[in-house]
This record gives C-alpha cells, sequence and structure tokens, in this order.
C-alpha cells in the first residue's frame, strides 16, 4: 500500500515537472517565431530614432569635436551626412575586421545596423 501512494506521487510529481519544463524548450530565435528578416525593419530608417543611435554608440565616442580620431568628425547630423554620402563611413563600415581601416574596432556592426546606414545614404541621409 505504501509503495502505490509513493509511486503514484512520484509519477503526478513527474507529470507536473513535465509539464513545467516542456515549455522552457521553444527557440527564442526571431527570425524562427517571426520569419527571416522580421528584426531589422529598414523600411522607415530615421535619422533621430536610428543612425544617430548607431553613431553615437559605436562611433562618436572616438570620432567628435576638434579632436576626432583620423580627422573624421561624426558628431552631428552634418557631419555624419557628409561622411555617409561621400562613401567614407560605409567604406570603413564595410571593410573586414582584419583589414587596419575597418571601423568600428571592437567589432563589426550588426548587418542590421548596416542594413540601416544604407537605408538612410539611400534616402539621402536626411535630418529625419
Amino acid at each position: 500500500m505504501r509503495t502505490t501512494v509513493l509511486f503514484k506521487i512520484l509519477t503526478v510529481s513527474g507529470l507536473i515537472s513535465i509539464l513545467l519544463f516542456v515549455p522552457s524548450c521553444t527557440s527564442d530565435n526571431i527570425d524562427d517565431k517571426y520569419g527571416p528578416g522580421s528584426a531589422c525593419d529598414t523600411a522607415v530608417v530615421t535619422f533621430s530614432q536610428d543612425i544617430k543611435v548607431i553613431i553615437g554608440q559605436n562611433c562618436e565616442m572616438c570620432h567628435n569635436g576638434n579632436s576626432a580620431s583620423g580627422g573624421l568628425n561624426l558628431a552631428g547630423h552634418e557631419n555624419i551626412q557628409n561622411s555617409a554620402l561621400s562613401g567614407t563611413l560605409m567604406n570603413r563600415v564595410e571593410r573586414p575586421m582584419s583589414d587596419p581601416l575597418s571601423m568600428p574596432p571592437a567589432g563589426p556592426l550588426s548587418d542590421c545596423d548596416q542594413k540601416k546606414l544604407m537605408a538612410w545614404i539611400n534616402q539621402g541621409a536626411p535630418n529625419n
């Protein structure tokens, strides 16, 4: 009798454990959940919401003001726009990491950030 009760308790607790842990085995990959490319929306890229953030987080700490590294000042829309439209910005971003002129030096921008930069440049690099 005691063995039967213990067996039932173990069986029920085992089933509960399975039910609690099985849902956690789902994928957290955005592409798996929503389809390829859904995580990077380049349909509406703006300077204020996208480009300024990308440059601020990855470039502006070295490329700003009068002492801008390599003479490239990326502080403010006008400076970023000039670099973008001249091709300088993407030239450095798209280089392989083995190239000493590749930027940023800490590692490449994500594919999404590069796509957003290109989308904005293709719009004429507006101050929007």
